[in-house]
């Protein structure tokens, strides 16, 4: 079987390199879209890459926003091109996002729904993702299909003790709250320092990550100008590097502002440390009730209780093993493997010796 990821975000993503190697193992051949054509891109690249399936997974990617004369352009062409693109190539879609990430745009939603609807199938990384993408875009929940998000802390050198790290990386002693990944304003990194400043809650903020870009990495250096118990560490996170962080912190905090599924808290969960996070955020499924998980309502609400509380549960990888056997990639490639055998009618081999020892 041979299937094509689209788009290729190998390089910022690790999630579609893990899913490859993985699927590789239950006989599934992955090939990844690394061109851009102009005028119809998805259709001209099928085109000249022949699979039986197409792995849709982040559309945007073809209808980028360049903030120049052609941004609606490229917007408005998406449906047209996805629909001639797959008129001979079924094509699946992992549900990584509800609705594109800093974008309210009237194309972004029209064109995540066309993406979503004219799918032969849907995977979605929670139960509670699955019945907001019915409820969101009308999506028959018969072509859902739910597949946790995979285990990326096998792609880091494991922990080291806490002191170490923090020794290492330059941090202080005491509590320490870490915010990782790349900082957008989606994530809510402003509304978080501006707690620290008025609330000074008794613990340090790491926040360490890539800016979007220098005017928001300007935004963030601001908001936390003279506040000794903010720390940033803005720019790209190597593996080696964020195993250290992730060592270093007491406790993961999230504040997204919306978010439908998250890679990082999920590598958290894997880490074994503790993470704070919206109670609004329902989607992300972090197999709770834990101990190391603890939901907030509001930053000027009941958030210093719950850091006060999840700061007395400390990090433990070697608890967190239950975790990542869950959401090991060999349980997630079979599961997505079967995903791509129905839509393509191709039984397993093993699916083939169940039927005759039933028919027997």
């Amino acid at each position: 079987m041979n299937v094509l990821f689209a788009p290729d975000w190998r390089q910022g993503v690790p999630y579609q390199s893990l899913l490859a190697d993985a699927l590789v193992a239950v006989g599934v051949h992955v090939d990844f879209l690394s061109d851009y054509k102009r005028v119809f891109p998805l259709t001209r690249l099928l085109q000249q890459h022949p699979a039986d399936l197409l792995h849709l997974h982040w559309p945007e990617a073809y209808y980028p926003r360049k903030r120049d004369w052609w941004d609606g352009f490229r917007r408005a062409r998406f449906v047209p091109d996805l629909t001639l693109a797959t008129r001979h190539t079924p094509f699946v879609l992992t549900a990584h996002n509800l609705l594109e990430h800093n974008e309210r745009q009237i194309f972004a939603h029209t064109n995540y729904a066309a993406a979503y609807r004219q799918a032969r199938l849907v995977f979605a990384h929670s139960a509670v993702a699955a019945a907001e993408l019915t409820r969101v875009y009308g999506i028959s929940e018969t072509k859902i299909r739910v597949v946790p998000h995979g285990d990326l802390s096998v792609m880091m050198p494991p922990p080291v003790p806490q002191a170490q790290a923090r020794a290492l990386l330059g941090l202080p002693d005491g509590p320490l709250c870490l915010m990782f990944g790349a900082v957008e304003p989606y994530k809510g990194h402003e509304e978080v320092i501006a707690h620290w400043r008025q609330a000074q809650p008794g613990a340090s903020l790491v926040i360490a990550g890539k800016p979007r870009d220098a005017a928001y990495a300007a935004t963030i250096h601001e908001a936390a100008r003279n506040l000794p118990s903010v720390v940033l560490r803005l720019g790209w996170l190597a593996d080696a590097n964020l195993a250290l962080y992730l060592s270093a912190a007491d406790v993961a905090l999230f504040n997204y502002r919306t978010i439908f599924t998250s890679g990082a808290a999920s590598l958290a969960r894997s880490w074994g440390l503790p993470l704070l996070i919206p109670a609004r955020l329902t989607t992300v499924d972090l197999a709770e009730p834990d101990p190391r998980v603890a939901r907030f309502d509001r930053l000027d609400g009941d958030f210093t209780n719950r850091l006060a509380t999840i700061l007395e549960t400390k990090p433990d990888y070697a608890g967190a093993a239950p975790w990542r056997e869950q959401t090991a990639w060999s349980h997630i490639a079979k599961l997505t493997a079967a995903g791509y055998r129905e839509v393509l009618g191709v039984e397993s081999s093993a699916e083939k010796a169940g039927a005759i020892t039933a028919w027997r």
